[in-house]
């Protein structure tokens, strides 16, 4: 099958110990890019698309093949011009923990509201998020400094492209009017959910009908069947938390990636969104418009807070 929409490990190689000093805040200095150092620290992206304006950046950290958890995290966003990187801003990256996953095993949420231990261990158990501006297209460099309890402040640094405009809808645009299948249109849930078991609350409801009903929606893109890299995450059952607080207000809705997985044919749903990873969260408020986006590992407080903006 053709590999598509599975977020894999993305590196940002260890810089030298003169890259950076813990706290510094420089105005705006100049530095040359040295040739990255390889080993040590790395960062596992789970953001792979970043365009003009504000983005949510998430990534994980790992070190010896180690995942590091609440670890003190800075980043540094730098503007390159030739072979010079001017540091235009630095923000701290909290480390977002994810309900989903309780002493290194996965919770599957059953449609009944059930909690189910997988047996299957992750050491992903939370992403760092912080939220990154960028005011030009082109070329970009991004040091991430990390020092966790006692141990010797790291510091990675990757050079990213950043998009005039993204391929995937950007918050404040309407919704594509999706008709996407639902339990209705299938003899067999499975059909239309690789889930274990399928959630039929996540098949009620065109995404089309839900625009016309002025109805907010959290739309999930995710194929849970496929979803064995560290990085893609049980973003399914992240969602599933929220129905018993939000299902009577929102329509939540799970579509997944591939129509046809061995033909390689993707979901008319997802190719109308130009998604060229997995997983993918979309927040739509009840007049159709985009609220939020979410790429990769998201928790459910941040879908929340999402939620609550226009909810409340």
């Amino acid at each position: 099958m053709t590999q598509f929409l599975v977020l894999g490990l993305v590196m940002l190689w260890l810089l030298g110990p003169a890259a950076a000093t813990w706290g510094e805040a420089e105005a705006a200095p100049a530095c040359v890019l040295a040739p990255p150092a390889g080993g040590g620290l790395q960062a596992v992206m789970t953001t792979s698309e970043l365009g003009v304006g504000q983005n949510r950046l998430a990534f994980g950290l790992l070190k010896e093949d180690q995942l590091l958890e609440e670890a003190d995290v800075v980043v540094r966003v730098h503007e390159l011009r030739g072979q010079q990187a001017h540091l235009k801003a630095q923000m701290q990256a909290p480390y977002a923990r994810l309900e989903v996953v309780e002493r290194g095993q996965r919770i599957h949420i059953h449609p009944d509201g059930m909690r189910h231990v997988h047996n299957e261990a992750t050491d992903m158990r939370g992403v760092y998020v912080t939220q990154v501006t960028f005011e030009r297209p082109g070329p970009w460099a991004l040091e991430v400094l990390a020092k966790q309890g006692d141990g010797p402040l790291e510091v990675v640094r990757l050079p990213i492209n950043v998009l005039a405009s993204p391929s995937t809808p950007v918050p404040g645009t309407p919704a594509p009017r999706s008709h996407n299948l639902i339990a209705s249109d299938v003899p067999d849930l499975r059909q239309i959910d690789t889930s274990d078991p399928p959630d039929p609350r996540l098949h009620q409801v065109r995404i089309a009908d839900a625009i016309a009903q002025d109805k907010p929606q959290v739309i999930v893109f995710a194929t849970p069947k496929f979803c064995t890299s560290r990085v893609c995450g049980p973003v399914v059952d992240t969602v599933r938390t929220l129905l018993p607080a939000y299902g009577d207000r929102v329509v939540f809705t799970h579509q997944e990636i591939w129509q046809d997985a061995a033909a390689g044919e993707f979901s008319p749903t997802v190719a109308e969104r130009g998604l060229q990873t997995e997983p993918w969260i979309f927040i739509v408020d009840g007049k159709g418009i985009i609220r939020a986006k979410f790429e990769g590992l998201t928790t459910a407080r941040e879908i929340e807070a999402a939620l609550k903006l226009f909810l409340e």
